[in-house]
This record gives structure tokens, sequence and C-alpha cells, in this order.
């Protein structure tokens, strides 16, 4: 069973379908509020608790963001995650 460890199922993924949802929804009543894109996705990144500065987002930076940290909170994502080692 080579791989299921990495599997991840529907109901695991559902807060962060939760959150890309809520983010991208958020980001869309920005726009219609008049805000610019980059204006939008900056003000959705500070109230999903990302810190902007100078920054300047998009959205689908915000969700993989907030899909790493979901990751890292659940204990799926770890220091040594993406280190080579020879």
């Amino acid at each position: 069973m080579s791989g299921s460890a990495t599997v991840t199922s529907t109901t695991e993924l559902l807060p962060e379908i939760q959150r890309s949802l809520a983010t991208r929804s958020t980001y869309r009543h920005l726009l219609l509020k008049g805000m610019a894109p980059e204006e939008a996705a900056n003000l959705t990144a500070y109230l999903a608790g990302i810190p902007v500065g100078e920054a300047h987002w998009t959205l689908k930076q915000i969700n993989q963001l907030l899909f790493l940290r979901q990751m890292r909170q659940t204990g799926r994502f770890g220091d040594a995650d993406g280190n080579r080692t020879h």
C-alpha cells in the first residue's frame, strides 16, 4: 500500500474547501463594492490573518497559503518537509 498514508479523505479537505469558498466570496464581494482586484485580494489576505505589508497577494496565493497553514496545523506538513537530504 505504497502512498496510502498520503491520501486525504474528502471530509479532511472540507474545512479547506470551506475556507477557499469563504475567501472567494469575500474577494468577489469586495470587487462588487468597487475595490480594485489588488486591493480586494490584500484585504482578503488581511482578514484571513495573513500579513500584508508591502506584499501584494492574489486570491490563488491566499488560498495556497491557507492550505499550507492548515496542513501544518494538522501535522501533515512539518519542519523537514521540502528539505533535500543528500
